[in-house]
C-alpha cells in the first residue's frame, strides 16, 4: 500500500480528532484535570477509564475484526491510537481529554544492558504473544553476583526518530501535533532486582544476605540515576504541553496538570515529568522489610521531582505500608487499589494528596449489574467525601465479550460523580 493510500485512510480520522478537540467541554475537562492535581476543589469528581492498558486483542470487539486499514508500521500505530481515542470519546465518554496531537515512539539504537541476560520467557516461540502466560528467566539462579553486572545506558537514534516524526507528519498532513514518547527505565528499581534474581529466590536473599540485597539495590538504582540524570541532558524528557503552554498532558491517569512557572519547552528538566513509583513485587515484604529494602531506594529517585510529580503506583495492599509511603518525597498522586482501603488513605493522607480510586475491574465485567456498579461507585465516593479524588476503570484485561460494560460504568459513576 502506498503512502497515499494510508494518508487518504488517516484523514477521516484525524478530521473527527480535531474536531472533538475543539469541544469547548475539552477546555473545560483540562482545567479540571490540572485544577485536580494541584489539589484544587472541582465542580466534579473526575471520572476514568484506563482504556490504554486494554490488551489488543480485546479491541477486535470494539473497533471490528480487521480495524486496521493501514499497513505500515507507523501508519498502524497511528491509526490504532485514533481509533481507541475516538471510539472512546464516543462510546464510554468519560473524562479523558482528547488533544489535537499524537505521540510516536522513539527509535532506539541501543537497549539498556545490565551485563546479565533476565526477562520473560514462554513456551510459545513468539515471545510478545499477548495470549500466552510468561514467566521471569532470572539471571541469579544461584545466588547475587555483584561482579556480572555491568551498565550501559539505551542510545536514542535521533537521526532516525526525526525521520519518523516528519513521516508521521506526512500521514496526519501537518494537521495533528507530533510529540515523541521517550521510552526510560522508570522508578521502580526494586522490581528489576527481583527480575535478576527470581521472586521466589530474593524472598530468601532478603533473609540470608541482606547485605547483597542492599549491594544490588545501590547499583540498581545508582544506574537509574545516571540514566535520568542522561536524559534530562540530552532533553529525552517527556513533556507533551498544549496550546500557550498552559497544560502538560500526561499519561498512566495524571490527564493533564498545569505546566510549572518555571517551565522552558526548549530544555524541559525531569523535575517537569511525573514520575510513575512501583514496588508490586515487594508485596510479600512486611512494611519493616519494605522499609529497609525498597522505600530508601524509591525515596532517592521521587527527591527529583521536586515540582510535586510523583506518583505512587500499588495494586497489592497498602493499608499496612501508608506511614512508610507517606514519607516518600514529593508525593502528589496515590493508587488505592480495591485490595486497599481508602479509608485508610483518606485518614492517613488528609487531602495532602490526590486518591487515585479504583472499582474491581473483575467484578465490574464479571458478575455486576448496573446496580451492583453504582453501589459500589457511591460506596467509594463516600469514603473519600472531603478529599482530592478520582474514581477509576483500569486493570481491564477483558470485556468478557461485552463492551458495553465500559458505558454502562462510565455512566453510573459520572452520575455520582456530580
Amino acid at each position: 500500500m502506498n503512502k497515499d493510500r494510508e494518508i487518504e485512510i488517516l484523514r477521516p480520522l484525524v478530521d473527527e480528532t480535531l474536531k472533538l478537540a475543539s469541544y469547548p467541554q475539552q477546555e473545560r475537562k483540562k482545567r479540571m484535570w490540572a485544577e485536580h492535581q494541584a489539589l484544587h476543589k472541582t465542580d466534579k469528581i473526575p471520572v476514568c477509564v484506563y482504556y490504554e492498558g486494554i490488551p489488543e486483542p480485546q479491541w477486535k470487539l470494539m473497533l471490528g475484526e480487521d480495524y486496521l486499514k493501514t499497513e505500515s508500521a507507523l501508519a498502524q500505530h497511528i491509526e490504532f491510537d485514533l481509533k481507541r481515542r475516538l471510539w472512546i470519546a464516543k462510546k464510554v465518554a468519560d473524562d479523558h481529554i482528547v488533544w489535537p496531537s499524537i505521540t510516536i515512539p522513539t527509535v532506539v539504537s541501543q537497549s539498556v544492558n545490565w551485563g546479565v541476560l533476565f526477562g520473560l520467557v514462554g513456551s510459545d516461540e513468539d515471545i510478545n504473544n499477548p495470549l500466552e502466560a510468561k514467566k521471569v528467566k532470572p539471571a541469579f539462579s544461584n545466588g547475587i553476583d555483584m561482579s556480572a553486572l555491568n551498565f550501559t545506558d539505551m542510545i536514542i537514534d535521533e537521526a532516525a526518530t526525526s525521520v519518523a516524526v516528519e513521516e508521521a507528519n506526512e500521514f496526519v498532513e501537518g494537521r495533528l501535533q507530533v510529540w515523541v514518547q521517550y521510552g526510560n527505565l522508570g522508578y521502580s528499581p526494586f522490581d528489576v532486582a527481583v527480575k535478576m534474581c527470581g521472586i521466589q529466590n530474593f524472598m530468601y536473599d532478603v533473609i540470608d544476605v541482606p547485605g547483597k540485597v542492599h549491594a544490588l539495590m545501590e547499583f540498581i538504582t545508582r544506574a537509574y540515576e545516571a540514566h535520568h540524570r542522561n536524559r534530562e541532558e540530552y532533553n529525552w524528557v517527556n513533556c507533551v504541553v498544549s496550546a500557550h503552554s498552559q497544560y502538560v498532558a500526561l499519561g498512566f491517569r495524571v490527564h493533564c496538570a498545569y505546566v510549572a512557572e518555571d517551565f522552558n519547552l526548549e530544555t524541559p528538566r525531569l523535575r517537569d515529568e511525573w514520575a510513575y513509583v512501583s514496588a508490586q513485587t515487594s508485596s510479600g515484604l512486611s512494611p519493616a522489610m519494605y522499609e529497609e529494602f525498597v522505600h530508601p531506594y524509591n525515596a532517592r529517585l521521587a527527591s527529583y521531582f521536586t515540582n510535586q510529580t510523583v506518583y505512587y503506583h500499588g495494586c497489592e495492599c497498602l493499608d499496612h505500608k501508608l506511614d512508610i509511603l507517606a514519607t516518600l518525597p514529593n508525593l502528589r498522586r496515590f493508587h488505592v487499589s480495591p485490595w486497599s482501603s481508602v479509608e485508610a488513605a483518606k485518614k492517613k493522607f488528609q487531602g495532602k494528596v490526590v486518591l487515585e480510586v479504583h472499582a474491581h475491574p473483575s467484578k465490574v465485567f464479571f458478575g455486576s449489574t448496573r446496580d451492583d456498579m453504582k453501589s459500589d461507585i457511591r460506596r467509594l465516593a463516600t469514603a473519600a467525601e472531603g478529599v482530592p479524588m478520582d474514581l477509576n476503570l483500569s486493570d481491564i484485561h477483558s470485556v468478557n465479550g461485552k463492551p458495553e460494560l465500559l458505558t454502562m460504568w462510565t455512566e453510573e459513576a459520572q452520575e455520582i460523580a456530580q
